[in-house]
């Protein structure tokens, strides 16, 4: 069982139970990373899926979460919100799914993330170059766009699009007290809120388990007529899926800078 008061906060949808077996293969291993896990589900989660949840110690939010990503940003702060009346003083936040990828890939590299989170207030888990190109073109293309954006507003380069963050109780005060962005938008959002309304220290760690998660979901997609694709192939090569990931970064673009402009000294 970890020692540290680390929790790990994450966001799941699962109406399929595609979760159900990575949960239970990386269990010990969360187990002993984190002293709680917290979970918010959405409305369509399944009811297998959320039994699992709990019968492995997952605590979940009282509210379930709307489907669909104009609420994500939504979801994140209500998880928050809950480790912090639990008590919690360090957090860890990260999807589902990249959580559950990290612990059956890369455990020992996530120990060492949890055992040192608490050294700064507040720390971004960024890609490295060769965990960045495990993902399709049409994702690590765009993605480029709102880091170099956040980038050049924080004065370093970073990866800030993996959504994963280490978090102190007085860091996520001043998250809930300021953010107000949808959608993936608190990918940019929130370290700009410490930058521009605190003196907390923001750290910035590149990562290998970060890699492309979404092959725990599935692996091939389906096409009406029965056709099957392999599902990065398939992202990489439909205009559908480029116009999506163009949608989430100009959104997370235009926040940092709408951010940064609304609350700069």
């Amino acid at each position: 069982m970890a020692q540290r008061n680390v929790a790990l906060l994450s966001t799941l949808h699962d109406a399929l139970g595609w979760s159900i077996e990575p949960l239970r293969e990386t269990s010990k291993t969360l187990n002993d990373c984190y002293s709680h896990r917290f979970v918010i589900v959405t409305e369509r989660t399944s009811r297998t899926v959320i039994e699992t949840l709990k019968e492995l110690g997952w605590e979940l939010c009282q509210i379930k979460a709307k489907v669909g990503v104009d609420h994500i940003s939504d979801s994140r702060r209500r998880i928050l919100a809950t480790a912090m009346e639990a008590g919690s003083d360090w957090m860890h936040i990260v999807d589902t799914d990249r959580i559950l990828h990290w612990a059956r890939t890369y455990p020992e590299e996530l120990k060492s993330i949890v055992d040192t989170l608490p050294k700064n207030e507040f720390t971004i888990y960024g890609r490295s170059l060769r965990a960045l190109a495990t993902h399709p073109q049409n994702q690590v293309e765009t993605e480029q766009i709102p880091n170099k954006v956040f980038s050049l507003i924080y004065g370093q380069k970073i990866d800030i699009t993996a959504a994963s963050r280490g978090i102190s109780r007085a860091a996520a005060e001043l998250i809930l007290a300021f953010s107000r962005g949808r959608f993936f938008d608190t990918d940019s959002e929130w370290p700009i809120i410490l930058m521009c309304k605190s003196k907390l220290d923001i750290a910035y760690r590149e990562v290998e388990g970060l890699e492309w998660e979404t092959r725990l979901k599935r692996s091939e997609w389906i096409h009406p007529d029965g056709r099957k694709t392999d599902l990065k192939e398939f992202y990489e090569n439909n205009p559908e899926s480029w116009v999506y990931r163009t949608m989430l970064a100009y959104r997370i673009s235009d926040c940092a800078l709408r951010t940064y402009q609304a609350f700069k000294i």
